[in-house]
This record gives C-alpha cells, structure tokens and sequence, in this order.
C-alpha cells in the first residue's frame, strides 16, 4: 500500500469506529453546544457598541472550538489503548501513517464541528462578519494546526495515567501563538478585511506543527 493509502485507511477505520460509537463525536459537539448556550445566555447582546464587539467575540468563539476539540480530539490514540487495538496497530502501520490518517480523521471533525459552531454563533450572539472568505481561510488553516498538535499529543500521552489533565497541561502552551494569531485574524475578518499575514502565520505554524510531530511520531507512538 502507498503511503497515502495508509493514512487514508486508518483515518477511514477511525470513521467507521466513531460512527459506531460516537464517543468523540458527542464529546466534542456536546461541548461547543453547551459552551454556546452558556455564553449567549451569559452575555447575549451586551451593552458593548458594535464596533467594540468584535475582538471579545473573535476571542470567546476560538476558546469555545479549543476546549471543544480539547474534549473529542485527544481520544485519536487513546481509543486505541482502552480497546487493546494498540499493539496490533503499531505491528502494522508504522506510527507516522497511523499519525496522518488519525490527524485527517480529526482535522474533519474539527471542520464538521466548526460548520455547526460559527452559525449558532452568529444567531445568538449577533455576530456579524465583514468576510466569510478571510474566515473560511482561518478556520482552515487553524484548524488543521489545532488537530496536527491534538494527534500528536495524543499519541504522547495515550498510555499515560492522568491522560486528559496532562494533554491540557501540554497543549495549552503549545497552541498558544496558534490561538492567539486566529484570534486577531478573526477580528480582522470580522471587521471585512482580509488578514494575509495572519493567515500566513498559521500555515507556518501548520508546517512547523507536521515536521515535528511527524519527525517524532515513532518516539510518541511506537516506543
């Protein structure tokens, strides 16, 4: 098999054990859903004017996808210790086909998530954005960083004890400059323009994320 064919077939085993099980994906769509609520009834329409709005909510819609992903993401490796179906696949596949197939499966469930996130948002926050196009290109680009760190992180703490308190203790750090350049490139689209060295900060912070979770994915999941 290709190389590409072996990512595709692990991304496609995790499809077919998440839709039968759903673990993930209720954890992860459960969360945003409840984070919404929370905040369009803790805030809702506030007395702040429209153009002051913009940087808070750019601000409360990527803390809503981070710890959202943060519930269902991690579970990529992890599935594969509480099932015993570890070994069998270390066995197979070396670790950075099963870490690109596991990181694709993620990445589209991130993708879904924020598909069903962004308009709840818009509808119970009044949230108005000057360029869906700039915010298409952001939730991509972030996106696929955020799920490259969540893999590979996963595979690192998969047989670890306190598996979910390590993973945020971990992350947290390491999706910081992430975060904070979505964050204000959100604003920027919010605003009608189009953030391009925003934008270009998170695709080299995706290609900085690859190399080195690829370059160690033996070390996090095989050894």
């Amino acid at each position: 098999m290709s190389a590409l064919a072996r990512a595709w077939a692990v991304c496609a085993k995790d499809a077919t054990q998440e839709l039968r099980r759903k673990v993930a994906i209720v954890a992860v769509f459960f969360f945003a859903a409840t984070a919404l609520a929370l905040v369009s009834f803790g805030i809702g329409p506030f007395g702040l004017r429209a153009e002051d709005r913009p940087p808070l909510l750019s601000a409360l819609l990527w803390i809503i996808l981070f710890f959202a992903a943060a519930t269902g993401l991690p579970r990529a490796f992890v599935a594969e210790e509480e099932t015993g179906t570890g070994l069998a696949l270390r066995k197979t596949i070396p670790a950075v086909y099963v870490l690109a197939g596991k990181t694709l499966f993620n990445y589209i469930l991130f993708l879904a998530m924020t598909a069903v996130t962004i308009p709840g948002f818009m509808i119970l926050l009044e949230w108005r954005i000057g360029s869906f196009g700039a915010l298409a290109a952001i939730m991509v680009a972030g996106g696929f960083g955020l799920a490259v760190v969540s893999t590979f992180l996963s595979a690192l703490v998969a047989r670890a004890g306190q598996r979910n308190v390590l993973f945020v203790l971990i992350a947290f750090p390491l999706v910081m400059p992430l975060l904070v350049s979505a964050i204000q490139a959100t604003n920027q689209a919010t605003n009608g323009q189009f953030p391009l060295d925003g934008i270009r900060i998170l695709i080299a912070y995706d290609g900085a994320a690859s190399c080195a979770a690829y370059m160690l994915a033996a070390v996090a999941w095989e050894d």
